[in-house]
């Protein structure tokens, strides 16, 4: 009988390991509190960006998200309260700001990010989940002319990572990409960046995996994880209270598994950072390539025949709603670079919870004191670049296989 597994989480992130575990011989369950995809993964910015794989904190950091704190709009907020969570998680966020450490978890997050667009690639090649995904690169755009003087310093540390790229100046960015505005003052173009419909990669992956027997249960959350003996032994559904046995269990529930580790007496620090993004269809006079407006943190995403318009990072728990200040400043950014009014009258408006470490780097690895259990969470805004690899991570673990990058660095005993 082939060994049992369960994966609590059914996004990018879970959808994959639920993949490569089925692949590899075993019985899959895979559990989410809502519909297939439709959590963090459901309208995020959809781009697969090895080149963005720097980790949130960093040299100055403090400084910049002190000054944000001012403005409700600005691209990193943290909502003021009293949550000893938060606090601890800022603590440690401090501690991740320097050169070092910044450095350090560049280099961690740029192999998984390389190894995830390299599993793309291989997933377009062959007969599997199919879903829009291009290979047309990435244009970084600028504002401000002191945005443009900082996009040469951006340009040499993009080509000592080993990325082609190219500096535009006005008139190159507008002839380059004719939906961007005259306002804008420059651009830089990075060859061989990706982007694809994340719930659309989603909704593929799992009906390959009910075609392939694999049990999927929605809308009904884990309300515990059974630990008999030191050993993981399966979950329990919330009400009415179905057990499922499991050899393994995988927690992909982002924002939501430190909820799940702590009656454990794991501690998993991840906050919930609020992103929010804007569908609209797509008109003529829409951008063919991905923008990243660099002074608004915005990114402006073509979707084949829609287009989306996501950012900003809100660490304020998990509170529901959108903040309309937040959300509007995300569409701001876009309307600010785009020469075409596009058709906001159409939008549809989301908000989603990414789970942030305080180092920024995701968490992937066993459970310390805990056999079976595997933590694969915290990928921040690198959850799809990063979530092939991490399913197929997980699943080399399970196996007992040797990992396909050094899980060194993930490891959630290291805070």
């Amino acid at each position: 009988m082939p060994n049992r597994a369960v994966v609590v989480g059914a996004g990018a992130i879970g959808a994959a390991c639920a993949h490569f575990l089925a692949r590899s011989g075993w019985q899959v369950t895979l559990v989410d509190r809502d519909e297939i995809g439709r959590g963090c993964s459901y309208a995020n910015a959809c781009l697969i960006v090895p080149s963005h794989s720097h980790p949130i904190p960093a040299p100055g950091a403090i400084r910049k998200a002190a000054r944000w704190m001012l403005r409700s709009d600005s691209p990193f907020y943290v909502r003021p309260r009293l949550d000893p969570g938060l606090l601890g998680w800022l603590w440690r966020f401090r501690r991740a700001c320097s050169p070092e450490a910044a450095e350090r978890g560049f280099l961690a997050l740029l192999e998984l990010s390389r190894a995830g667009l390299a599993l793309f690639e291989e997933m377009a090649r062959e007969a599997g989940p199919a879903f829009f995904y291009r290979r047309q690169g990435l244009l970084h755009v600028y504002l401000t002319d002191a945005g443009f003087r900082e996009a040469h310093h951006e340009h040499a540390a993009l080509r000592e990572a080993g990325f082609s790229a190219r500096l535009l100046d006005r008139a190159e960015a507008l002839e380059f990409e004719p939906a961007l505005s005259p306002r804008i003052r420059g651009g830089q173009f990075i060859e061989g960046e990706a982007h694809g419909d994340c719930y659309a990669y989603i909704l593929a992956i799992a009906a390959g995996l009910e075609a392939s027997g694999v049990r999927l249960i929605t809308g009904r959350g884990v309300s515990r994880i059974i630990v008999q003996g030191g050993r993981v032994r399966g979950v329990l559904l919330e009400p009415p209270g179905e057990e499922i046995p499991a050899d393994l269990v995988v927690l992909a529930a982002g924002a939501w598994t430190p909820a799940l580790t702590a009656p454990l007496g794991l501690r998993v620090p991840l906050q919930p950072a609020k992103g929010y993004s804007a569908t609209i269809p797509t008109y003529s006079g829409a951008p063919r390539v991905p923008l990243l407006v660099m002074e608004r943190s915005a990114v402006v995403t073509p979707l084949g025949d829609r287009l989306r318009f996501g950012g900003t990072l809100e660490l304020a728990g998990l509170a529901p709603g959108i903040n309309p200040v937040r959300y509007w400043a995300v569409v701001s950014a876009a309307l600010e670079v785009l020469a075409s009014p596009p058709p906001m009258d159409q939008a549809e408006a989301w908000y989603g919870f990414r789970p942030v470490a305080p180092d920024g780097l995701p968490v992937i690895g066993w459970a310390p004191g805990i056999e079976a259990l595997i933590v694969a969470s915290g990928h921040a805004m690198l959850g799809f670049t990063q979530a092939p690899i991490t399913g197929k991570l997980v699943s080399e673990m399970a196996d007992g296989r040797p990992p396909s990058v050094s899980l060194e660095p993930f490891r959630l005993d290291r805070f």
